[in-house]
């Protein structure tokens, strides 16, 4: 599926963690993205100086791919991987919309493409727009927002580290602009439901949005901090 294209070590690991999920593990550790990388791209993510006669590397490189899930790396400042647990991780779903648009198109990371929403992100909108933040915007109750109420919204807690915060809002943003692409001029429906949304529903979700990083500047300037973090 990848043939013909080459893929920085960031989309490589999207794709190897794409992998995992397509065996069933919406979550998994970082051994196994250790060996599902090390398995599609042996060159990439072997361990320099253990090769077998034909040369193929023989060993994963743990430290190569740790080092690209933790910190200020752009797999989890671009929003595509999210920490759900000690050593444990899961893709976003702008990292699932992110990965299929490599292996269906061969188009950069940077390049937003009209095409069909997957199962996830109809999911995480229509979370966002039964929201509390929404409840209270569309009753004219914007004020009455809390910041805990921003957190859900976002997809964080008030004791999230940095990358933790941005990596969230940049899931965020990258969700609201791939539904824009594939929304336009049409209305998009819930499925089991006769609910749905369009351009303009969107554009009450980023209008919400930055109103949000306006009201709690404060507070998200105390977790944007918080720069030390564990695998």
């Amino acid at each position: 599926m990848t043939r013909g294209r080459t893929f920085s070590l960031a989309e490589k690991l999207l794709l190897a963690a794409f992998r995992i999920e397509e065996k069933g593990k919406s979550s998994f550790a970082v051994e196994d993205l250790v060996v599902s990388a090390w398995k599609q791209f042996p060159d990439a993510f072997g361990l320099a100086g253990y090769r077998d006669l034909n040369g193929k590397p023989l060993y994963p490189d743990s430290e190569r791919v740790i080092k690209k899930i933790i910190s200020t790396t752009p797999i989890r400042k671009q929003g595509l991987l999210k920490k759900v647990g000690r050593r444990l991780y899961q893709l976003t779903e702008a990292g699932r919309d992110q990965a299929r648009l490599l292996l269906s198109s061969g188009q950069s990371k940077s390049s937003i493409e009209k095409i069909a929403l997957s199962r996830e992100t109809v999911s995480a909108l229509k979370k966002l727009f039964s929201s509390k933040v929404m409840d209270k915007f569309r009753n004219n109750l914007i004020n009455e927002i809390t910041f805990s109420d921003a957190c859900s919204f976002w997809g964080i807690s008030p004791r999230s580290s940095a990358v933790e915060l941005e990596g969230a809002i940049a899931n965020f943003e990258k969700i609201i602009a791939t539904s824009k692409e594939a929304s336009k001029d049409k209305l998009i429906s819930f499925e089991h439901s006769g609910d749905g949304f369009g351009e303009s529903d969107l554009e009450d979700l980023l209008q919400v949005h930055r109103e949000l990083l306006r009201k709690f500047q404060n507070e998200l300037s105390v977790i944007k901090q918080r720069t030390d973090e564990r695998v």
